[in-house]
């Protein structure tokens, strides 16, 4: 045997013996129904039909396998667009079978789809967390499923620490002082009671996390009935609710529930669903939040503070224009919370223009502060000196020499565009928000809600003037409207029937610069030019990231963002109809066929022209709804029109949604009930 045969002969041996790299190991788990479930490797094609099992597949770095997930999902700037395959309770299995998932990622209310998708051969495992220890474990799992146990660790970690930030904080109260907190998950004004979770939801256990004395009524479940009498005797001095308060609001006016000192005191108020009803990687920052809201009276003095204000980490950002220093994002300690700041020092002093202070001199610095949900109610108090007052000293900045603007959109989704041409030179740094306080000005006006604010900082390679600088602010507002147009973005209080120009508390800074003087920067000069591309691309991106708004997005998105639900547009009768109503799921189904997806979108670009008085007749669209109404009929007969549930719609949504489900009717499916509202989880 050649010396060379016998090395072969030994590495082929090696080989042979060697343990597989730990990318093709099989992992072995238990999931949350009790299945032992192995797998030969990481997926490369999954579905997630839980909200939070997406979210933390994301934060994995594990996006591209991600093939599709539900409409309570988005997926996050940066990443492949996942295909949409439904609503939570009843998602759509052909939409899901057609992406070839290897793995479905399920809930406890899928277990008929889970037989369904078992009996196809897909692997499906239940990870929707019913308490906070889930929430780790369900990590724990993600991480051996995707051979991202390091990152899983890490992510464990933060959370813990988000929750142990709050204990530390509400262990300094004084034991007098802990209150009652309670969820209200709905009203029922005709049988005249409230819902709240049971004794054993995650809920009360995120109320207790924040420090707060939960009801407890001796029943189990995630919604429970709570009588006048038990509202009473429980006396809630804190009560909130998921998405908009105001129909329990309206409800807790009635005599005797009006006589609790939450309802006394103005404490009844609206949080987040995807943070009130999910078990998730933002459940510790939620916690955090909430028992802010609860004890700021407390948590705004300094001896209930743990920790000094200080920098704790700096982050370079690239500026490249001869006057700049340095620019930097800056976590921040203030109050014990992470507030991040951009900052962008300059060589030496120079005029700005902001509209929030005005025109400033001598200016070395300016930036945007982000401020994190549980600071919000703790900056209100003082009103904005004291706020940039705390901030400066954290800081150690000099408040005479910077000019600072104020956000509640995070710094980590900061978008900075450059855009150059001919010599000249823009750059805007954008943070957007426009999901809670977005109008359109002039229509409306004068109501307020955290959060949302659109700021933006544009500096230049010129040295502007005066009259420049003050015409830029028209050229940034018009790029800013530009975009939010583009992106469909709707008005917070009136969002079916208004595109938003802003959100009521938009800044701008503009920088004087240094260079050859500039005196035009409107939308006829090259550099005013240049300054729009900048900010038009830089708030697109910013709500991107910041909101998960991204153009193309499927109409099932857009229809949430104008408060259309087809939970209650499903909930009445076709005339003639003899299985009843259409059930959510067939509806949302329906809105993943791209030609029933084009009648809505259609629609809508109706609805606002029709709204604009740009159209006068809507007679050929009438006839597109019935001829879609009679494709989806096929060989039955049509049936009658369909009566919509919920609130009243614009003429041309109204007629196709009810063409869509007048289609639906004739078909001869039976109803498949559904079991739960719109929280997606």
């Amino acid at each position: 045997m050649s010396r060379r045969w016998f090395l072969l002969c030994a590495l082929c041996a090696a080989l042979l013996t060697a343990p597989l790299p730990q990318a093709l190991a099989a992992v072995s788990f238990t999931d949350f129904a009790g299945r032992q479930i192995r797998l030969a490797a990481p997926p490369q094609r999954v579905v997630s039909l839980v909200p939070e099992v997406t979210d933390a597949i994301y934060a994995l770095g594990v996006g591209a396998a991600l093939k599709g997930h539900t409409m309570y999902s988005r997926t996050p700037s940066g990443e492949p667009t996942a295909a949409l395959v439904g609503g939570f309770y009843q998602p759509d299995l052909e939409a899901v079978l057609r992406l070839k998932p290897q793995v479905v990622f399920t809930s406890r209310v899928h277990k008929e789809q889970e037989k369904t998708l078992a009996a196809k051969g897909v692997s499906v495992v239940r990870l929707h967390a019913r308490d906070l220890n889930d929430l780790y474990t369900r990590l724990e799992i993600l991480g051996m499923i995707f051979d991202r146990t390091a990152q899983a660790s890490q992510l464990a970690a933060q959370v813990r620490s988000d929750f142990g930030l709050a204990a530390q904080k509400t262990a300094r109260l004084p034991a007098k002082a802990k209150r009652r907190v309670m969820r209200l998950m709905g009203v029922d004004p005709r049988g005249g009671f409230v819902y709240t979770p049971g004794d054993d939801s995650f809920q009360n256990e995120l109320i207790a996390a924040a420090g707060g004395i939960p009801p407890r009524l001796g029943a189990k479940g995630g919604s429970v009935k709570m009588s006048l009498a038990q509202w009473q005797a429980f006396d809630p001095q804190v009560v909130y609710a998921c998405g908009d308060a105001a129909a329990a609001r309206k409800f807790l006016r009635r005599d005797g529930w009006n006589q609790v000192e939450a309802v006394k005191r103005g404490k009844v108020i609206a949080l987040p669903c995807d943070l009130t009803c999910r078990v998730s990687l933002d459940s510790g920052r939620f916690v955090q939040w909430l028992a802010a809201k609860v004890y700021g009276d407390y948590f705004a003095q300094e001896q209930y503070q743990i920790y000094p204000p200080a920098a704790i980490s700096r982050r370079p950002l690239k500026i490249d224009l001869p006057y700049v220093r340095q620019a930097q994002v800056v976590d921040v300690r203030i109050q014990d919370f992470i507030h991040r700041t951009l900052l962008i020092d300059f060589k030496q002093p120079m005029m700005v223009l902001s509209t929030l202070e005005g025109q400033r001199e001598g200016v070395r610095l300016v930036g945007n502060h982000y401020l994190p949900p549980p600071a919000w109610g703790l900056g209100h108090g003082g009103g904005l000196d004291e706020l940039r007052l705390r901030v400066v000293e954290a800081l150690k900045i000099d408040p005479k020499t910077s000019s600072l603007l104020f956000t509640g959109a995070d710094m980590n989704n900061l978008s900075v565009q450059r855009q150059a041409d001919g010599g000249l030179e823009a750059y805007a740094l954008v943070t957007a928000g426009a999901t809670h306080n977005a109008l359109r000005i002039a229509a409306e006006g004068g109501a307020f809600r955290e959060p949302g604010t659109i700021n933006i900082l544009v500096l230049t390679n010129r040295g502007l003037t005066p009259r420049a600088m003050a015409r830029a602010l028209i050229t940034i507002t018009e790029a800013k409207t530009a975009a939010l147009e583009d992106l469909d973005v709707r008005s917070s209080k009136h969002p079916l029937e208004f595109t938003a120009t802003g959100t009521g508390t938009d800044n701008i800074i503009v920088v004087q610069g240094m260079g050859p003087k500039a005196d035009l920067t409107g939308g006829h000069s090259r550099l005013g030019a240049l300054m729009a591309q900048a900010v038009h691309a830089g708030v697109l991106e910013a709500l991107a990231k910041q909101n998960r708004l991204r153009q193309g997005r499927h109409v099932l998105h857009r229809l949430r963002e104008r408060g259309v639900s087809l939970y209650a547009l499903t909930s009445q009768k076709a005339a003639s109809c003899p299985t009843g109503a259409v059930s959510m799921g067939r509806l949302e189904g329906a809105l993943l066929d791209p030609g029933n997806a084009a009648l809505v979108e259609t629609a809508l670009a109706l609805c606002d022209a029709q709204a604009r008085r740009q159209v006068s007749a809507l007679e050929p669209f009438k006839q597109m709804c019935e001829e879609q109404a009679r494709r989806l009929a096929g060989s039955h007969p049509l049936a009658a029109p369909y009566k919509l549930g919920g609130k009243p719609l614009p003429e041309p949504l109204a007629l196709a949604l009810g063409a869509i489900l007048r289609g639906l009717a004739s078909q001869p499916q039976p109803v498949i009930p559904v079991s739960g509202g719109e929280c997606g989880s």
